[in-house]
C-alpha cells in the first residue's frame, strides 16, 4: 500500500466502479491521488527497488540459505509472502544476463591484447599478408567465392561431389571469410557476440528439460507433478544465477582494488553449487542420503550431456548466423 493521499471521490479511476474503502473491490487499484511530487516519486521508486513488493528479501533469504524449502512452501500454498517463481526468474535472469557478459578489467585487457597480437596487418610472408581462412570442415579452404566452389563441384563426377551438408558448410566458410576479410579476430568477436545473444535462449530451453530429468528420477512419487519439478528447477536456476553474479562481482571488485582475482573463489564456487543442489534435492524430495546422492549423480551426468548438446547446437547456430 502506498502512502499517497486517498481520493475523496469514490469512483475508481481504472474501471469506474464505486469504491468501498481504499481499494477497488473489482480491479484492486488503490484509490489515491494520481499526482505525485518529485520526492514521492523517488520514494516510491526506492521502495519498489528495495522491497520488490515486500517479498524480495524474504524470497532470497529462503532461496539461498534453505535450499529446496522455497519450493516446498510454494507447493504447500504459502505463496503470498514470496515472489512468484516465473516473475522471480524473469527478474533475476534479466539482471544476470545483463551483468555476466560485462567484461571485467582483465578480460577487456586480454581482448585488447589478442586484438593486437592477431592483427592481420602484422605478419607478412613473401610480401603478402599471412591471413586467416576460416573453415567449418576438416580441409583447408580452397575457394574464395561460392561461384568458384560451385564450378569446381560441377566438374567432378556426381559420386565425388559434396553432399548437402558438406556443401552448406563449405559455402558458409566462404561466406564468413568474405564477410570478415579473413580476419580471425573479427570472426571470433562476431561468433562470441552471436553466442551471447543465444545464451539466454539456451538456458530457457534447458530449464524444462532439466525438470523432465527430475520427473523421470522421481516419477514414483505421486505427490509431485511435472509443474512441481519445473518450479523446483526455476528456483535452482535462480540460485545459480545469484551465486555466479556474486562471484563475478567479487572478481571485478578484487581486480579494481588489488589488480588480481582470487583463485580460491573460483575453486570454491563449483563446490558450493554442487552442495546447494544436493541439499535442495534432499530437503525438497525428502529421501534418504543414499537415494539422494545416487539421483544427484545421475542428474548431473544428464545435465552435463544436455549442456554439451545444447552448447554444440547453439555454437553451430551462431556460426551460421554471423
Amino acid at each position: 500500500m502506498s502512502h499517497l493521499k486517498e481520493r475523496t471521490e469514490k469512483d475508481c479511476l481504472n474501471c469506474g466502479t464505486l469504491v468501498q474503502g481504499r481499494f477497488c473491490q473489482l480491479c484492486g487499484q488503490e484509490n489515491v491521488e494520481v499526482k505525485e511530487s518529485f520526492f514521492q516519486l523517488i520514494k516510491h521508486f526506492l521502495a519498489d527497488l528495495t522491497h520488490f513488493d515486500g517479498k524480495l528479501w524474504k524470497t532470497l533469504q529462503l532461496l539461498l540459505f534453505q535450499p529446496g524449502k522455497l519450493t516446498q512452501f510454494y507447493m504447500d500454498g504459502k505463496r503470498a509472502t514470496f515472489i512468484h517463481p516465473i516473475r522471480m526468474y524473469l527478474f533475476i535472469s534479466a539482471v544476470f544476463f545483463l551483468f555476466i557478459f560485462t567484461g571485467s578489467p582483465s578480460e577487456r585487457e586480454l581482448a585488447e591484447n589478442n586484438k593486437k597480437a592477431f592483427s592481420p596487418s602484422t605478419p607478412e610472408v613473401n610480401g603478402s599478408k599471412d591471413v586467416f581462412s576460416f573453415n567449418l570442415g576438416e580441409d583447408t579452404l580452397q575457394y574464395t567465392t561460392i561461384n568458384a566452389y560451385d564450378s569446381a563441384q560441377q566438374k567432378l563426377p556426381e559420386s565425388k561431389r559434396d553432399n548437402w551438408l558438406e556443401s552448406s558448410i563449405e559455402k558458409k566458410s566462404i561466406e564468413i571469410n568474405q564477410k570478415y576479410e579473413n580476419d580471425k579476430v573479427k570472426i571470433g568477436k562476431a561468433l562470441l557476440d552471436q553466442f551471447e545473444h543465444y545464451f539466454s535462449r539456451m538456458l530457457y530451453i534447458s530449464l524444462p528439460i532439466f525438470a523432465l530429468f527430475l520427473w523421470v528420477l522421481y516419477r514414483r512419487n505421486k505427490n509431485h507433478y511435472f509443474v512441481d519439478h519445473l518450479i523446483f528447477s526455476i528456483h535452482i536456476y535462480c540460485s545459480f544465477f545469484i551465486f555466479l553474479f556474486v562471484v563475478k562481482l567479487i572478481n571485478i571488485i578484487s581486480e579494481l582494488l588489488f589488480k588480481k582475482t582470487f583463485d580460491l573463489v573460483l575453486l570454491v564456487t563449483p563446490m558450493i553449487l554442487f552442495y546447494y543442489s544436493y541439499k535442495a534435492l534432499r530437503n525438497h524430495y525428502n529421501q534418504s542420503r543414499a537415494k539422494t546422492l545416487l539421483k544427484f549423480f545421475i542428474l548431473n551426468i544428464l545435465t552435463m550431456l544436455l549442456m554439451v548438446v545444447l552448447m554444440t547446437a547453439f555454437i553451430l547456430l551462431s556460426l551460421f548466423n554471423i
